[in-house]
C-alpha cells in the first residue's frame, strides 16, 4: 500500500501543477522550425555572416496538386513539384569590385504535369516541366555610373524581368508570368522558365523614374528532353536568335505618389530562327517557315487602394538590376507585404498571321489581408484570354478541328500564410476552349499549392 500511496501522491501534485502552471515553454528559434523565416534557420549564424557579406543562400520548395474535375481530356489528378536552389553574390562586399553581382540557381523538377488531363496550352501549374535537374541561371551583371547602367551576360531566364508583372505572380497558371502571347509564339517557349539560354542584357536608366531594357540570347532552348541540363548552347541557325526590348515608367518617383504607387511598361520582342513548335493539342498544323516573329505589349500594373495604418512600404517591388526573383519568377525576397488591393493589366499583339497567336489579355485583382488577423495571406482572381491567328484558324478548319478561336482561363485563389516558411495556396481554374478550339469541353480544375521556404 505504501508503493501505491506514494504513486497516489506524485499523481495529485501533478494535478496541482498543472493547475498552476506557467505559460508553455517557447522554444528557441532555433529549435522551434515553425517559427523560423526559413525551415533550415540561421545555420548557427553562419546564413547571416554570409549575407552581411554579400552572400545569399536561398531554397524553396513547391508543390502542386492539382485535379480536373470535368472537361477537358479527361478527368484525373496530378502532382508535380520543384525544388529550387541557389547562391547570389554582391561583389563588392566580398571582392570589393563595386557594382558586380552573380547569381547562380539550380532546379529539380520532378512529378507529373496536370495539364495532361485538361490539354490547355497555358498549363495550369506554372512550375511544370520534365523531371530533370538543370541550370537555371548563370550570370554575371556590372552596374555602372551608379547604377544608372546595368550590363548582365551569361544564361538568362527573360521572363525574370521581361513582360514581368509582379501583382500576378500569386497565380498558379503559367500564362501568368511570361505570356502565352511569347511561349506560344517563341521556338518551345523561348528563354523562360524551365528553360534559359545563353544571352546578354542591357538595362539604363536616364531618370529616376525610368529604366529601359534590351536583351539578344539564343532564341530557341530546344525541347526539354533534348537539353535536359540547359548547357545545349547554339547561335546557329537551330538556335535562332531573339531580341526583347522594354521601357518601364514607375509613379512612384515620376508623381511622388508613394500611398498608390504603380507602375506602366510598353515592350516588343522579335525572334528569327526556327518556327514555334507546340504541344499537340495546339498545333492545327505545321507551321510555316517565316524569317522572323514579332511581337508587341504593354503593361499597368497599380495599387487601388492602401489600408490605413501603415508605412510607405511600395507594394510593387521595384524590378532592379540585382533580380530578386526566383527561377519560375516568384519573390524570394522575405518582404512585409503592405494590406490593400492591387489590380494589373497586360495586352499584346502579334501581327503576323502565321503567328499561332494573334490577340492576348490577361488581369485581375489582389486583396493582401483581406480576413481580420491575417495580414500576410492574399486573396485574388485573374483571368486571361488568347486568340488563334488567322493563319492558323484556316489550318484548324481545313483539318476539321472543331471552332479554332481562342483559349481562356478564369482563376481564384487564397494564399495562407500558416508559418513565416510555409505557406498553402487553395486554388480554382476554369479552362474555356483548352487547346484554343472545341475539340474538348471546358474544364474545372480545383487543388493548391504548398510552398516551403528552407
Amino acid at each position: 500500500m505504501r508503493f501505491s500511496s506514494h504513486y497516489f501522491l506524485l499523481f495529485v501534485l501533478g494535478l496541482g501543477s498543472l493547475a498552476y502552471a506557467r505559460p508553455p515553454l517557447l522554444l528557441d528559434p532555433m529549435i522551434n522550425i515553425l517559427q523560423q523565416e526559413r525551415m533550415l534557420g540561421d545555420w548557427y549564424g553562419y546564413r547571416s555572416a554570409w549575407s552581411d557579406n554579400g552572400i545569399d543562400v536561398t531554397a524553396q520548395s513547391v508543390t502542386d496538386m492539382l485535379w480536373n474535375t470535368r472537361g477537358g481530356v479527361s478527368t484525373g489528378g496530378a502532382c508535380n513539384g520543384l525544388l529550387q536552389f541557389g547562391v547570389e553574390a554582391d561583389l563588392e562586399k566580398t571582392i570589393g569590385l563595386p557594382g558586380g553581382h552573380f547569381k547562380n540557381t539550380w532546379l529539380w523538377l520532378y512529378g507529373r504535369n496536370p495539364s495532361n488531363y485538361v490539354g490547355d496550352v497555358n498549363g495550369v501549374s506554372g512550375i511544370s516541366g520534365l523531371p530533370s535537374f538543370r541550370c537555371y541561371e548563370l550570370w554575371y551583371e556590372q552596374d555602372l555610373l551608379e547604377d544608372s547602367v546595368s550590363l548582365r551576360g551569361g544564361l538568362l531566364g527573360l521572363d525574370a524581368e521581361f513582360c514581368y508583372v509582379d501583382t500576378e505572380l500569386l497565380f498558379l497558371n503559367g500564362t501568368f508570368s511570361l505570356p502565352a502571347l511569347a511561349s506560344q509564339n517563341l521556338a518551345n517557349g523561348g528563354p523562360q522558365y524551365p528553360m534559359a539560354t545563353p544571352g546578354i542584357r542591357l538595362a539604363v536608366r536616364p531618370v529616376s523614374w525610368l529604366t529601359l531594357r534590351t536583351a539578344f540570347s539564343q532564341a530557341n532552348p530546344f525541347d526539354q528532353s533534348e537539353n535536359l541540363h540547359n548547357f545545349n548552347w547554339n547561335f546557329g541557325s537551330s538556335g535562332g536568335l531573339l531580341n526583347m526590348t522594354e521601357a518601364e515608367a514607375r509613379w512612384e518617383s515620376l508623381l511622388r505618389d508613394k500611398e498608390l504607387p504603380g507602375v506602366a511598361k510598353a515592350g516588343f520582342f522579335m525572334q528569327s530562327g526556327p518556327a514555334p513548335v507546340l504541344p499537340e493539342e495546339w498545333s492545327f498544323g505545321p507551321p510555316s517557315s517565316p524569317q522572323y516573329f514579332t511581337g508587341f505589349y504593354g503593361i499597368v500594373d497599380q495599387m487601388l487602394y492602401r489600408a490605413p495604418g501603415q508605412d510607405q512600404k511600395n507594394p510593387i517591388s521595384a524590378n532592379t538590376s540585382s533580380g530578386g526573383k526566383g527561377s519560375d519568377g516568384k519573390s524570394t525576397q522575405k518582404e512585409v507585404p503592405v494590406r490593400g488591393l492591387n489590380s494589373w493589366v497586360r495586352f499584346g499583339f502579334c501581327p503576323q498571321s502565321y503567328n499561332p497567336l494573334s490577340i492576348y489579355t490577361d488581369g485581375g485583382l489582389v486583396y493582401t489581408g483581406l480576413i481580420p488577423g491575417r495580414k500576410e495571406d492574399k486573396t485574388g482572381i485573374a483571368f486571361c484570354y488568347e486568340q488563334v491567328s488567322s493563319g492558323y484558324m484556316n489550318l484548324g478548319n481545313a483539318q476539321g478541328v472543331p471552332g479554332p478561336s481562342f483559349e481562356a482561363v478564369i482563376e481564384f485563389t487564397h494564399s495562407i500564410r500558416l508559418a513565416p516558411a510555409i505557406a498553402l495556396q487553395p486554388d480554382i481554374q476554369y479552362v474555356l476552349h483548352p487547346g484554343g478550339s472545341r475539340q474538348y469541353g471546358n474544364a474545372l480544375v480545383v487543388g493548391f499549392r504548398a510552398v516551403v521556404d528552407f
